[in-house]
């Protein structure tokens, strides 16, 4: 039996398990629970280092901190290692630089992009540096300061860009790879009450693609220069939906064909073909669950995982040669689960 393991974090109580390992049988799109760990209030976010024998934690809550565990995916086995501060409040995302030498995460309350070293056993060291944004955008409710919501590193660079919601902007950032300090250099704005929140790459194209919030649409940035200029902006709902919409996570498939958004309150998958890097929408389909906050595409396989936080599920479902998800293979319960990441 061919598997791979994914990894969910979620809003779970300190006393839940709030992390799960799961094992994805490939041939069947089928979940079986590896392991599961608590001890860590609303560990949201996640991301794998890229020896897949470690991994970071949010913990999205007032007093932020991010955590690192240690993994044997093959025996089940989850450790934590330690913890540190954010140095603000609500943590809502975290990436491990290509290299596998800094964690960068950004708190939603606080506004701040923070640095921590990695340590080569995993671990998670003092904070290296933090910058703090400043700013609003024409939303009063949720834009009424700077909330940075996300930060990607554009492949192969030491760049990084965090996707502002609260000041309708994406902030470009050079990551010193020695001392894991920060240099600001460059802000795209999106329109006014965009709420951009998180960025995908293309695979072998200069463009990346953005997903907004507040109004619902993905917006199309070609890449120059380290830089990011928006092309075109696209809505990720059905003509005449108009229910409440919030899009939470996008995602470009391995071949660079298709780019994935997903939509909570309409509750599905926005799927989008790409033709010279612009996007053409294909359809929408059902996320197979309430509140579609993450999802991850697994790479030689059909297989999109989807997590849905109002429903407590993570469904399994299978992509058809159209690019649309649509038999679902699998769900499975789970304490309201926000964010899905493969094992490298």
């Amino acid at each position: 039996m061919s598997s791979t393991y994914i990894l969910s974090g979620s809003y779970a109580a300190a006393d839940q398990a709030g992390i799960t390992l799961w094992a994805l049988d490939l041939a069947t799109g089928k979940l079986a629970k590896q392991a599961e760990v608590s001890g860590v209030e609303r560990p949201s976010f996640l991301a794998v280092h890229p020896n897949g024998t470690s991994f970071v934690a949010v913990s999205e809550t007032g007093d932020g901190e991010v955590a690192a565990y240690w993994l044997n995916p093959q025996k089940g086995l989850i450790q934590e290692l330690n913890r540190q501060k954010t140095g603000g409040g609500h943590p809502a995302h975290i990436t491990i630089d290509e290299d596998g030498q800094w964690a960068i995460s950004v708190t939603y309350s606080g506004a701040h992009v923070t640095v921590h070293p990695l340590s080569a056993d995993g671990s998670i060291g003092e904070m290296a540096d933090s910058k703090r944004h400043k700013g609003s955008g024409a939303d009063p409710e949720r834009q009424d300061a700077a909330h940075p919501h996300s930060a990607f590193q554009l492949p192969g660079t030491n760049r990084f860009f965090v996707s502002d919601l609260g000041m309708d902007a994406l902030v470009r950032y050079r990551l010193d790879l020695h001392a894991g300090t920060l240099e600001q250099e460059a802000v795209t704005k999106t329109a006014p009450g965009a709420g951009p929140r998180h960025l995908a790459f293309h695979p072998s194209e200069a463009f990346a693609y953005g997903v907004n919030e507040l109004d619902s649409t993905v917006s199309v940035y070609a890449i120059h220069d380290k830089g990011l200029k928006e092309v075109q902006k696209v809505s990720t709902l059905p003509e005449h939906f108009t229910g409440t919409n919030t899009p939470a996570e996008i995602a470009v498939s391995r071949d660079g064909r298709f780019v994935y958004a997903s939509n909570r309150g309409h509750d599905s998958i926005a799927v989008f073909r790409v033709k010279k890097g612009l996007l053409e929408p294909v359809g929408h389909a059902d996320a197979g669950g309430a509140g579609p906050r993450h999802f991850t595409l697994v790479p030689g396989s059909p297989w999109i995982v989807i997590a849905h936080e109002e429903s407590g599920t993570i469904a399994v479902k299978r992509i058809g040669g159209d690019g649309m998800p649509g038999e679902t293979a699998d769900v499975a319960e789970t304490v309201a689960p926000v964010c899905v990441r493969l094992l490298k």
